[in-house]
Formats: structure tokens, C-alpha cells, sequence
């Protein structure tokens, strides 16, 4: 499943892994080596400590001035910056550099050492051979500075293979960190406390990203992958595939586009389109029984629907449940009423594959032009959105 980009924000690093050394032949104890075990020692009982503090803070104030004044992940960046200079030529110094990436809380401290570890990797070690380790973990990453490396990976890198999955990742980082931007600036009270905890600098950074020019450049590079690097081995399929994928969504299912039409059977095994529904607002969401956040939002949609009803509004859902006959008693038992398109077995059905489903439950809001409006907006956000769209075709009749 895809990570939430708003949550990698704050969690960027939390639960990083360091990546040992290379093995030496001898390791002293002033060694290149030697020194960047023990960083990592030491970074791991500063870091216990912090997050004790973290822990015991009262409310997320304080635990914002708790991050940006006593993190210790900063302050060891800038020496295994140091080590990485030092000595360029030693494995120690890919190490201390990864350990940088996959270490980093995004936040202000972190920003400029994140930056530098980065602009490194990008200009001595694009070559490496391990460097498609990092390619995961960076499509996640909400620091700025992340897309050079793994540009500079997909420009330069001897093997295809790797080009090809640098290349992915990078128009995924990009993707991913336009969805994280969106979020904050539809979130006021979630962007409020991001703000806490990076600082002002750093968040003015984010809002104002230019969205529109990353996806831009997001397409490019997905294009791009899809012509030079089809049939490279990804995740139990080939990069076209998995490009194809991503430019489908870019292309088709971005807000201020028009839904691709769905048609398939319901429940039941009767069958309908999406586009039987145009005139209203219409509310399509992903989900299964085996999901537990898609289960939560079952008494919010139960309200939404019954506040709604008999007005130009439908609720929608697709549904992945492994047994079409073993859904339907789930259907009576929590009243959900409104109708869902069958596309089990799993979560790999044709309308999630094409719609490019990752995460669950996936939320779109379509106004009654079928243009999709809202992506991703659950909660008090998802009530707001359609009450909004409700206004829209209230007033034009």
C-alpha cells in the first residue's frame, strides 16, 4: 500500500534503518568504519532519550518545540557529514550519507543537512551500487532537495535496470510530494500543527510549491520510463506497466478532470455506470470489510446518505471483498444501503487497477458535471466538500 505523504511529513525517519559499512578486511579502532559504528551507537541512545521527552510532552505545541530544539538527528547529520567528507573514498562515507537520508525528520534543522547528504549522493555516488536501496524510501520523502539524487541515478547510473526504477521513483516522489502540498492547503487545522513542527520557513516552502509544474515534470519522467525502460522487472510486474499506471492517473483522475466512466456489477451482479449518476454530486470510495479505516467511515457515509436523501447526491463504493456472497450480510448488518461496484477478489480489480489504487480507502468527490472536485478528504473535510458541490447544483437549477 502507498504511504500517506502527509504522514511521512512528520514521520520521516522515525522508524529509519542504518545501513552498516562494507565490511573491511580490518576495522581499528580510529577507522573510517569504526567511527560511523559508533555514531550510529551513539545517535541510537540520543535518540531514545528524545523520544521519551517526545512522549511525556503535553499537546502537539509542545511537542513541536520539543522536535525543533532537542531532535538530536540534526546535530548527527552534520557529523556524519563531516565523516563523509573526510573520507570519500571509504565505504563509511556512502554509509554516513545514506544514514543521513534515511534518518532525516523533515523539519528546518534537518533541511540544509538533508541538502548537502543529497547533493553528495548526487554527484559522487549516482553510480553506486547499492544506490537503488534509497529509491523506496525517497518516493516518499517531503524534503525539496530529494529528486536530485535520484535524477542524477537515472541520468547517470551504469545499469538500465536501475536507471529505470530511479527514473519511477522520481516522478513517485514527485507525485506524492504535490499530494502532500494539496493536503496541507486543504487541511487548515493538520497544515497548523505541520507549521509546528517545521517551522514557518520550511512551511511557506511547502505551500507554495508550484503543484502544477511537478506534475508537469512528474508525467515527463513517467512518459519517459514507460518508453526507455518497459519491460524492467517492478514490484511483480514491468516499469511500463506500472507507468502506464501512473500517467493514467495523472492524466485522468487529477482534480479539475473528468472521472473515467466505471461499469461493472454491483452486489447483487446487477450492472450500472458511473455515468448513471451524472446530474449529481457523487461520492466513489474504495473500500472493503477487510479494511479497518474504510469500516470507520461506514457511520459517517450512513449520515452523509441519509442527510442527503432525495436530493441530487449518490454515494458510491467499490468494493474488494474476497466473496461477493459473504459481503452481503455486512451490507444488511452495518445499513449500508448505497450501492458499491464488485471488483474482488482483491484489491487488484480491473476499476482499482485502472484508477490506480493503492491506499485504502481511496475517496473521490465528483461535482454533478463529473469532474472530480476532491480527492482523498475524509472526516468533517469530506462532509464540507460535498455540502459545497450541493451549493453548486442547487444554484444552477
Amino acid at each position: 500500500m502507498r504511504c500517506n505523504p502527509l504522514l511521512v511529513v512528520l514521520t520521516f525517519g522515525f522508524l529509519g534503518w542504518c545501513i552498516t559499512a562494507a565490511a573491511q578486511d580490518k576495522v581499528t579502532a580510529d577507522s573510517p568504519t569504526a567511527k560511523y559504528d559508533a555514531l550510529v551507537k551513539e545517535f541510537g541512545k540520543a535518540q531514545a532519550s528524545y523520544f521519551k521527552r517526545l512522549e511525556s510532552a503535553a499537546g502537539v505545541a509542545a511537542q513541536g518545540k520539543i522536535f525543533r530544539e532537542a531532535n538530536p538527528q540534526p546535530a548527527f547529520a552534520d557529523r556524519f557529514l563531516e565523516l563523509a567528507r573526510k573520507h570519500p573514498k571509504d565505504p563509511a562515507a556512502y554509509a554516513s550519507l545514506t544514514w543521513i537520508v534515511q534518518n532525516s525528520e523533515f523539519g528546518a534543522a534537518a533541511d540544509k543537512p538533508f541538502a548537502q547528504a543529497i547533493a553528495l549522493l548526487a554527484t559522487q555516488y549516482a553510480q553506486h551500487e547499492d544506490s537503488g536501496e534509497l529509491f523506496v524510501r525517497l518516493a516518499n520523502s517531503p524534503f525539496a532537495s530529494t529528486g536530485q539524487f535520484l535524477k542524477a541515478v537515472h541520468d547517470k547510473h551504469p545499469s538500465p535496470a536501475i536507471r529505470g526504477r530511479a527514473g519511477f521513483h522520481l516522478g513517485l516522489y514527485l507525485k506524492n510530494y504535490c499530494a502532500t502540498v494539496d493536503q496541507l492547503r486543504g487541511q487548515p487545522e493538520m497544515a497548523k500543527n505541520v507549521e509546528l513542527f517545521v517551522g514557518p520557513a520550511l512551511f511557506k516552502q511547502l505551500k507554495d510549491t508550484d503543484t502544477a509544474e511537478k506534475l508537469r515534470q512528474a508525467d515527463e519522467v513517467f512518459a519517459r520510463v514507460q518508453k526507455d525502460h518497459s519491460l524492467v522487472l517492478y514490484k511483480g510486474t514491468v516499469l511500463g506497466k506500472a507507468a502506464e499506471a501512473e500517467l493514467f492517473e495523472l492524466r485522468n483522475l487529477a482534480v479539475g478532470k473528468t472521472a473515467p466512466d466505471i461499469e461493472g456489477e454491483d452486489t447483487d451482479g446487477k450492472k450500472f455506470k458511473l455515468s448513471d449518476y451524472r446530474g449529481k454530486v457523487v461520492v466513489v470510495v474504495f473500500w472493503g470489510t477487510w479494511c479497518g479505516h474504510c469500516m470507520a467511515m461506514v457511520p459517517q457515509e450512513r449520515a452523509l446518505v441519509k442527510r442527503l436523501e432525495g436530493q441530487p447526491f449518490a454515494l458510491l463504493g467499490v468494493n474488494s471483498d474476497a466473496d461477493r456472497e459473504k459481503l452481503k450480510p455486512v451490507l444488511v448488518n452495518r445499513g449500508i444501503t448505497w450501492r458499491s461496484f464488485y471488483d474482488g477478489p482483491n484489491t487488484e480489480g480491473p476499476i482499482a487497477s485502472r484508477w490506480n489504487v493503492l491506499g485504502w480507502p481511496a475517496v473521490y468527490v465528483l461535482d454533478a458535471k463529473g469532474v472530480i472536485r476532491f480527492k482523498h478528504v475524509r472526516d468533517e473535510l469530506l462532509d464540507r466538500a460535498v455540502d459545497e458541490l450541493m451549493k453548486e447544483v442547487k444554484g444552477s437549477r
